[in-house]
């Protein structure tokens, strides 16, 4: 598979059923392109960005956004009318607040076939205790493995020290490099 620039592309994320993958992206990467085309078809996706430009990405990329739930991570009030599944927003050091919404909202996920997207894990370990992120990590990826759903965890890896990005590393199945 080759781009418009002649280079050859990297191929879309190829998960198992329940597996969890780091995925280190440039800071201007849009981790949603490294989905392959079924991963929208039962998505979950924890991101900053705002509904309605989630909602242009995933058009972008000739995604359904019918099948798409976002759960925003934002300190404003956040308005979308549109096809997408949303929430109110949380900010990033309500962890306790995501999970809860998070358990609920992987109910509505296919099992075997849903994917969980994480769009960058370095907006928690700003605002987070890096202790307190990576146990909500690890009982997301824990919950996500009882679903048998896919779940993918992007981060800036340039932007993290060595040590945290070990940390992370081990607790997923895959790490996939982007950058």
């Amino acid at each position: 598979m080759t781009r418009e620039d002649g280079q050859r592309a990297a191929p879309s994320i190829a998960l198992e059923a329940g597996q969890q993958a780091l995925l280190s992206v440039g800071s201007l990467k849009s981790p949603l392109s490294e989905l392959p085309q079924s991963g929208a078809d039962s998505l979950l996706v924890v991101s900053s960005t705002a509904p309605a430009d989630l909602e242009d990405e995933l058009a972008t990329l000739d995604r359904d956004p019918r099948s798409v739930g976002h759960i925003p991570i934002s300190g404003s009030d956040i308005s979308y009318d549109g096809p997408m599944w949303t929430c109110d927003p949380l900010v990033p050091d309500d962890l306790t607040g995501l999970s809860m919404r998070l358990s609920t909202a992987m109910q509505g996920l296919e099992a075997d076939r849903g994917w969980v997207m994480f769009d960058n894990l370095n907006v928690f370990l700003m605002y987070a205790r890096e202790e307190r992120v990576l146990r909500f990590l690890d009982h997301t990826m824990g919950l996500a493995r009882e679903r048998n759903l896919r779940g993918v965890y992007a981060v800036v890896a340039d932007a993290l020290d060595e040590q945290t990005y070990d940390v992370l590393r081990r607790t997923v199945d895959v790490e996939l490099d982007r950058r």
